[in-house]
């Protein structure tokens, strides 16, 4: 007899209701009826939304039942992903339903780290009293906001309170801004937006270090684009080339993985354009049509200068590259041939961490490869983005309170000495607390970030939250930066709150995504965006002013509104609807889909995504905006910057010092890195290297159970912390696979069990990166002067590995 769930549902039923009525419970029974049936048929509804888990920006789906979430999916009409989703996108669901999850506001208890519960209105009345009562005692500039890994409105809202407060003390913590152009492409290139890299045309594609795969500006994204590269009868196939000291996923799956010494990239790259001048196999046509500086040049005093082609093909032959990098002559040789014969090629340099001290010589020299294969606005090579056409803003007010305290200099030092390139220099931060320089801190405010523990000076940082009276964070957890705390005011998980994401950065295309909230809220917790609405408000004047909207659902409703106004791009849909329209566009049609921005607004909600495949400026003369309208192998743009440096400090400018000083002569402003001279071993003979899994988030995930079990199949690891040693160096020290070894540098130890992996070299450690709690690579990273991402050197620490 065949049963369905209907049927069922009512021999359910009458069973009980027969067994009620014997009882004379017939009520009860019904509504138990009714709550089974309810049960087994849920309201189900499906939401878009983002995933926050790194800054891929990729869509979901958020699955509810009754209101419920209950699972995610991939949004397949997203254009950063269509569908696909890595293993990190999953982990949301334990964070939304984590029970340590913090129900509600805490205020400090006695000493810090002991907290109370407190009210939602209490709270607020604290915060406003205490930037109301430093503002107007002149002190607006000691009111610090020390932000994370995240962009689009929120990171719009933080500059514009900071700046209406009168702080210049807006400091983001992140080792990758996806959303600004890199240091390197500004100075050779002038240009003020975002490069993309057009993986998916390419083929021929560099890597120097970039985890396409696992964590860079969108590894779903760039997963696709790789997925697709194989050969067809119209398209040729695709070679990709990675250099890393770790053979990563993106290793496995290339068709070369070249491992190198760390910190030698650049020396690497000088390498492959020597022997691409030196076999003439670098692009004529558009190096002296394009380029400026090198070749030998005259300036307007009568002086001469030293151009790329010759400084390269004297200092970086073959054999010293060699030697430096690790990198066999044949190799360097050979890939040098790829770059030059499979057109169109791209190589890429813009990964998070710095490469070393020499970093931002290194990503000029790795991107002088691009200039050299004419690879700069070409489909396949290196494309400028176009800027999304959201609403502008009204300007910030500022009032007299606000414009004295703008007045004082940054407390990380950002823009001046060292920091001079800088927009951002967190790692100077705790120095500068802890001696009051050039003002003491008088109030902290911590969003998306968790430096005590992700950070290598985060003992620093612990002892300079100490010396900071008033700390506010915005953390839903009790971490080991919300737990110095005075006041935690704990966020919504992403999933219960609006949200936006802005790609610019990605080739092709640029993109909007919006979420609504996927489900209410589980506890007493609020959207951190509305409540910096709600301090302006209270702060009232030029704050209130600037920041007026209500809620952060209205600031994105007020932004969205340039998409619906700028006539270009559409809303995401289906495939054949995506087509037509392409189709349409060539033909040179557009017509608006929606006759109203509420139509819009509701089905950009709806659907998850705007997003604008066309119109994106691709000229070469678009790309050369720098003084000489060429891409400059000699930047005269970083030449005026340290005019401008010396001018303010004197000679002995910092930032002249962190270049390599005056003695370089024009090689501080060409593309070049020193070969460093051979250094005994000494005490600390291996040299470290970190690394993170594609199924590690920002943080690490350490409160994540789905993501820690996730093998890491290289080594057949999974739950437990590791450091990776080649069979080689084992052998030598007496460490077998799985022993407990002891991971030593100058600053610390840690103790790590020992896998053996011959994916690297012999004298390099690798340690993925983790999260909060246990041992902390961070542990042995020293804080080594970073000028030129501000954040911290992760992979120039020497260690010694010995059995525990």
């Amino acid at each position: 007899m065949r049963v369905t769930r209907r049927g069922f549902i009512q021999a359910v039923g009458a069973t009980a209701g027969a067994a009620a009525l014997v009882r004379g419970r017939l009520t009860r029974a019904e509504v138990g009826v009714q709550d089974f049936e309810r049960w087994a048929t849920p309201e189900e509804t499906a939401v878009p939304s983002i995933c926050q888990q790194c800054p891929g920006g990729c869509g979901l789906i958020a699955r509810t039942l009754d209101g419920q979430l209950a699972g995610l999916s991939g949004n397949p009409f997203h254009p950063v992903n269509r569908g696909a989703l890595c293993p990190k996108a999953y982990g949301a669901l334990q964070l939304l339903y984590d029970p340590d999850r913090l129900k509600g506001p805490m205020v400090r208890a006695g000493d810090r780290g002991r907290f109370r519960s407190i009210g939602w209105d209490e709270a607020l009345r604290l915060v406003t009293e205490r930037l109301a009562e430093l503002r107007g005692k002149g002190l607006a500039h000691t009111v610090a906001v020390l932000g994370g890994q995240y962009r689009g409105y929120r990171d719009t809202l933080w500059r514009r309170f900071a700046e209406a407060y009168g702080t210049p003390n807006y400091v983001r913590a992140r080792c990758l801004a996806p959303e600004h152009p890199a240091l390197a492409h500004r100075l050779m290139q002038g240009v003020a937006s975002p490069l993309g890299y057009d993986l998916a045309e390419a083929r021929c594609i560099l890597s120097f270090g970039v985890g396409l795969l696992e964590a860079w500006l969108g590894p779903v994204h760039a997963a696709l684009a790789i997925a697709g590269l194989g050969g067809t009868r119209e398209r040729p196939r695709t070679h990709l080339i990675h250099i890393d000291p770790h053979r990563s996923n993106t290793g496995v799956k290339a068709d070369r993985w070249v491992p190198i010494v760390p910190g030698t990239d650049g020396i690497l790259a000088l390498g492959i354009a020597n022997a691409l001048i030196r076999e003439g196999l670098y692009d004529r046509e558009f190096v002296e049509q394009h380029t400026f500086g090198f070749d030998d040049w005259t300036d307007p005093r009568g002086q001469r200068h030293e151009g790329f082609r010759d400084l390269v093909l004297s200092e970086y032959g073959l054999l010293t590259v060699s030697t430096a990098t690790g990198v066999p002559v044949k190799t360097i040789l050979e890939i040098a041939r790829d770059l030059a014969t499979l057109k169109p090629a791209v190589v890429i340099g813009e990964r998070g961490p710095a490469y070393g001290p020499d970093d931002l010589h290194t990503r000029m020299a790795i991107h002088s490869l691009n200039a050299l294969v004419g690879s700069l606005g070409v489909r396949g090579g290196v494309l400028l983005q176009g800027e999304l056409p959201l609403s502008p803003f009204p300007p910030v007010h500022l009032d007299e309170a606000a414009k004295r305290g703008l007045g004082h200099p940054r407390i990380d030092g950002a823009g001046r000495g060292q920091y001079f390139l800088v927009s951002d220099a967190p790692q100077a931060l705790p120095e500068r607390i802890l001696g009051g320089k050039p003002y003491p801190v008088n109030a902290l405010f911590l969003f998306g970030t968790n430096l005590l523990a992700s950070h290598p000076a985060k003992e620093a940082f612990a002892q300079a939250f100490e010396q900071i009276p008033f700390i506010v964070s915005f953390s839903p957890f009790l971490d080991e930066s919300s737990s110095r705390a005075d006041l935690i005011l704990p966020d919504h998980a992403y999933l219960e709150r609006w949200q936006d994401d802005q790609v610019t950065h990605l080739a092709g295309f640029t993109c909007f995504s919006l979420a609504r909230p996927a489900a209410a809220p589980l506890h007493q917790t609020r959207d951190a965006a509305d409540l910096v609405l709600q301090l302006a408000k209270s702060l009232g004047g030029g704050v209130a002013r600037s920041l007026p909207w209500e809620t952060f659902e209205k600031v994105l409703h007020a932004g969205a509104r340039g998409l619906y106004d700028a006539g270009r791009g559409h809303v995401v849909s289906t495939a054949p609807e995506e087509s037509l329209r392409k189709v349409l566009e060539r033909q040179g049609y557009w017509a608006p889909e929606f006759e109203s921005y509420d139509e819009f607004w509701n089905a950009l909600g709806e659907r998850g995504a705007w997003w604008d495949p066309t119109g994106l400026p691709v000229s070469r003369k678009a790309l050369l905006r720098t003084a000489s309208g060429k891409f400059e192998f000699y930047s005269t743009a970083l030449r005026q910057r340290v005019e401008e440096a010396e001018k303010r400090e004197g000679a002995r400018a910092a930032l002249v010092g962190a270049l390599g000083g005056r003695d370089r002569g024009d090689q501080l402003y060409l593309p070049v890195v020193p070969v460093p001279a051979r250094a005994e071993a000494g005490a600390f003979p291996l040299r470290l290297n970190t690394y993170r899994l594609v199924t590690r988030p920002i943080g690490g995930g350490g409160n994540q159970p789905w993501l820690l079990e996730q093998p890491a199949v290289h080594v057949h690891a999974a739950w437990e912390r590791w450091a990776e040693v080649h069979p080689h160096t084992a052998t030598k020290l007496g460490i077998k696979d799985g022993d407990w070894i002891w991971v030593e540098s100058p600053k610390g130890r840690i103790r790590l069990r020992a896998k053996l992996f011959a994916g690297t070299l012999p004298e390099v450690i690798n340690i993925p990166l983790f999260g909060g709690g246990g041992p902390n690579q961070n542990d042995l990273i020293g804080n080594e002067p970073d000028a030129f991402r501000g954040f911290g050197l992760l992979n120039t620490t020497r260690v010694k590995v010995y059995r525990a």
